[in-house]
């Protein structure tokens, strides 16, 4: 008689999904609408106190933003990718997104020759006002973002527990450059926060083509892949 030793096949999916979910949050964490969301928060605040309060709700906002778009795309928008692919035919769901790519290039390109050159202006703002732009700016950012769809791409085919904890690294990820930022302000005197303000004014430019480049990229690729099923 033969005993069979059971191996785990779950693991090697996850794994291979969990490193593919690393570099797309890494591409979606740097988010521009976010960092000039934190230099408004900065600039609008009298006090080291005040700016900590508008802060902590601002990140709390930006975390159920994107809990609110994973669940979203989960559900509506999977669903009704699910229901096309089910009614539509191969060619059509290729010019799809052939469309979708260029698209997303179109975009990208005039983010690439006009990117962000100055940051918000003085103004008061309440930390409920810091929630809602949270939630704006991360649900905004993630339904209009490339990797954030290639994740959900990814994290699909797995069961729900497997999904939440995929999200929360995306989630985490996908916050650290802009938490980092608050937690620098944070620490800075108003002075010091200035004066980093000013460098961060002076990269966002660069770092708004960096994305616009790599949006460009991707959008080239799914064009190149939905040609290739057209002709085929």
């Amino acid at each position: 008689m033969t005993t069979t030793i059971p191996t785990a096949q779950a693991d090697p999916p996850r794994m291979k999904s969990l490193v593919s979910i690393i570099p797309l949050a890494a591409v979606d964490s740097v988010n521009v609408l976010a960092l000039l969301a934190v230099s408004y928060v900065w600039i609008s605040s009298a006090t080291r106190w005040a700016y900590v309060r508008t802060a902590v709700a601002f990140m709390v906002g930006g975390i159920c933003g994107l809990a609110l778009t994973l669940a979203f795309s989960f559900t509506v928008i999977l669903d009704i990718i699910h229901r096309a692919l089910d009614a539509l035919s191969g060619t059509v769901v290729a010019v799809l997104g052939l469309l979708i790519a260029l698209a997303v290039i179109a975009v990208a390109a005039r983010g690439f020759v006009k990117p962000p050159l100055s940051l918000p202006v003085h103004r008061k703002v309440h930390p409920a006002l810091a929630f809602v732009l949270g939630v704006i700016t991360w649900g905004a950012q993630s339904l209009t973002s490339a990797p954030f769809y290639g994740a959900i791409a990814v994290m699909a085919k797995h069961d729900t527990p497997t999904r939440l904890g995929l999200s929360v690294v995306f989630v985490l990820i996908a916050l650290l450059p802009v938490a980092a930022l608050l937690a620098a302000l944070a620490l800075c005197s108003q002075d010091a926060g200035h004066r980093l303000i000013m460098r961060v004014e002076g990269i966002l430019p660069a770092a708004s083509r960096v994305v616009s480049a790599l949006l460009i990229v991707a959008g080239a690729v799914g064009a190149v892949f939905a040609v290739v099923k057209i002709l085929g």
